[in-house]
């Protein structure tokens, strides 16, 4: 897989952010196009609301306008002075419903981690994004300074579904790595009693495409997986976390002690997800 075309959300309360440096390094490593998406949710909200003066619709419209241009500008200069072809989108509605959407049209998709006290009510890009975009969405921790295309990266490792398809969207971060550390919880295959799988091993699979890899087994409770594997991506340097995103059901939920909600809420280094 090739990373030709990146998505980055731009939050409109922000006139900048870390994430989208990452976003212009990982663009520039790659030597692929990023698309910045800006997204206005206070405009919808008016149009809904019943007898709305004009002016109040204007105004908002007008001051959205501004906010995109100088965003606009200023992504498309920080673009070009970094080497890299970057084009620019302005939606109107809320971050949580039209990103998953738009990351479906991308190889790769960049979001910043949810901040609670500025961000949309009830629409979180990042959450939404790594649980229905069916892409690889890569999520930023706020503030700081990640390294896009990190020499190791942390791979959580279950054998599900969800784990595989994180994994095969973060294969060119790991082809480019110098070391991978996998970190294997219990395995959960739904085969009939008497069944024998062959000796196949994730860590095998993955020296085909890494020169060092290291493998350690998660001996912990399903509520403190989370935890645990953000305390080792900090022990070890690791630059990346690469793990399936799991879903709301109670079910699953259960089976992980909510560790994709933990994550979300801790992030100390961006977290590469798939579903």
């Amino acid at each position: 897989m090739s990373i030709r075309e990146i998505l980055v959300h731009l939050k409109s309360h922000e006139d900048w952010s870390p994430h989208i440096d990452y976003a212009i390094g990982t663009a520039k490593h790659f030597s692929a196009r990023l698309r910045g998406l800006v997204t206005f949710h206070e405009v919808v909200m008016l149009r809904n609301m019943p007898r709305l003066p004009a002016r109040a619709l204007e105004e908002q419209v007008a001051s959205d306008t501004e906010a995109a241009r100088k965003l606009e500008e200023r992504f498309l200069a920080q673009c070009a002075a970094a080497g890299i072809e970057g084009t620019f989108a302005v939606a109107e509605g809320a971050a949580g419903e039209i990103v998953p959407w738009a990351a479906r049209l991308h190889d790769l998709t960049i979001v910043e981690q949810r901040q609670p006290d500025s961000d949309e009510l009830g629409f979180d890009a990042a959450e939404e994004s790594a649980l229905s975009a069916g892409r690889p969405v890569l999520l930023v921790p706020r503030g700081g300074k990640a390294r896009p295309c990190p020499e190791h990266v942390l791979v959580a490792w279950n054998g599900s579904q969800m784990a595989a398809s994180a994994l095969q969207g973060a294969m060119p971060f790991i082809a480019r790595a110098r070391k991978v550390t996998v970190c294997s919880g219990e395995t959960r295959m739904p085969l009939r009693p008497g069944s024998r799988i062959p000796p196949i091993t994730i860590a095998g699979h993955l020296r085909q495409h890494v020169a060092e890899v290291a493998e350690e087994k998660i001996d912990k409770s399903p509520a403190q997986v989370g935890e645990h594997l953000l305390n080792r991506a900090n022990e070890l340097g690791c630059g990346m976390i690469v793990m399936g995103a799991y879903g709301r059901s109670w079910f699953s939920e259960y089976l992980l002690g909510g560790a994709t909600r933990h994550m979300l809420k801790n992030m100390t280094v961006p977290i590469l997800t798939g579903r």
